[in-house]
């Protein structure tokens, strides 16, 4: 490859390292075209990046990056996951794709400028969207005000039964 390629493929993934909300990096050994075409598929479909780079491009650009958290974990066929938007996205594709036998290993997450390994990375995926934890905030700051609507409103809905019950009387 010219050098002129390596330098474009170091600047580009430098930035998009930069902001990218989280890395995934997975072991990309022994998948066949077919099950990686499934798997980028799968990951265009929540606009989440599934690149392969080499060891070497990948660490330059992790460097210009300021990660240099993730060196020790570059070896052997490494493909990055990378999410601009929902951060725990990709855990959710990752373990749907490895229920029936696991086909992407996954090697580390950088999410918040923090290393995630072993099982605390796999249960990224149990974690809810950040659209379900809004809506439980709505739900939650909400609750308090629908109670004190109800208290204001019990005496009046008592005088009002009172005089029906009254009126039905008479």
């Amino acid at each position: 490859m010219a050098t002129q390629q390596k330098v474009d493929i170091v600047s580009e993934f430098t930035d998009k390292f930069k902001r990218a909300k989280s890395l995934f990096l997975t072991d990309h050994t022994g998948i066949d075209v077919r099950t990686a075409t499934g798997i980028r598929s799968k990951f265009r479909e929540q606009k989440i990046e599934y690149k392969i780079l080499k060891n070497r491009l990948a660490k330059r650009s992790l460097n210009n990056a300021e990660i240099t958290e993730l060196d020790e974990h570059l070896n052997g066929v490494t493909s990055f996951v990378i999410s601009y938007d929902d951060p725990v996205a990709p855990a959710r594709i990752l373990k749907e794709f490895n229920k029936k036998k696991e086909i992407l290993r996954l090697k580390v997450v950088y999410l918040d400028g923090q290393i995630i390994q072993g099982e605390r990375a796999s249960s990224l995926a149990d974690l809810p969207s950040r659209e379900d934890l809004l809506s439980m905030l709505v739900g939650v700051l909400q609750a308090p005000m629908a109670r004190l609507l109800g208290t204001l409103q019990a005496p009046m809905q008592k005088i009002i039964r009172t005089l029906d019950a009254v009126k039905e009387s008479k």
